[in-house]
């Protein structure tokens, strides 16, 4: 006879099966009509209409933009490009992303460029909040210096990254798009180490 589960295993096994916590819980991309999603460099968008595909054409979601931006993508597409807006629990990492220490780039300008270019196209929130902070501290250093402005490729990266963050800080925390950006401004401005 094959002995049973050890009181540890079985309250192990017996958590496993219950719902995590909500904060923990992952937001399902559901796709729905209404629905609030994250569409990379493009940002926060909402769907606005979803076509039943037919005839060997695929299902589609249309999605609409702040900027006036429309884009109709096939539903097993949009699965892979779209990610429910950032929770508090990512807003956290984005806090600590912003107030890290820097560290001094060694790379070629070129190499640090692409992995920007590459964050801000990824669009994740951490990830834009790493090319914020830096942006910031790059034009504190110059401004500091008295030289003139950042790269205006570089720049063009930041800002990009700045508004796409600010948006998401925005929608997350129910805020307008002045205070997430102070918000960004005032954890960066607490640069130190992170617990």
């Amino acid at each position: 006879m094959k002995p049973g589960p050890t009181p540890g295993e079985a309250q192990q096994a017996h958590l496993r099966l219950l719902p995590p916590p909500p904060e923990e819980r992952v937001k399902p991309l559901g796709l729905a009509v209404g629905d609030v999603v994250v569409y990379a460099s493009h940002g926060i968008g909402r769907v606005e209409a979803r076509q039943p595909g037919g005839e060997g054409l695929p299902e589609t979601v249309a999605l609409v933009f702040d900027s006036g931006l429309r884009v109709i993508l096939p539903v097993a597409q949009a699965l892979d490009a779209l990610r429910p807006p950032s929770g508090e629990r990512d807003l956290e990492d984005v806090r600590r992303t912003l107030r890290a220490e820097l560290s001094t780039p060694v790379e070629p300008w070129s190499r640090r460029n692409r992995a920007t270019r590459d964050k801000v196209a990824a669009g994740h929130a951490s990830a834009l909040a790493e090319v914020v902070r830096d942006g910031l501290h790059q034009e504190q250093r110059l401004a500091a210096a008295g030289s003139r402005t950042i790269a205006p490729s570089d720049r063009q990266l930041y800002v990009r990254a700045r508004t796409l963050l600010t948006a998401e800080i925005a929608l997350c925390r129910g805020i307008d798009l002045a205070e997430a950006d102070a918000w960004i401004v005032d954890q960066v401005a607490q640069q130190g180490p992170t617990t």
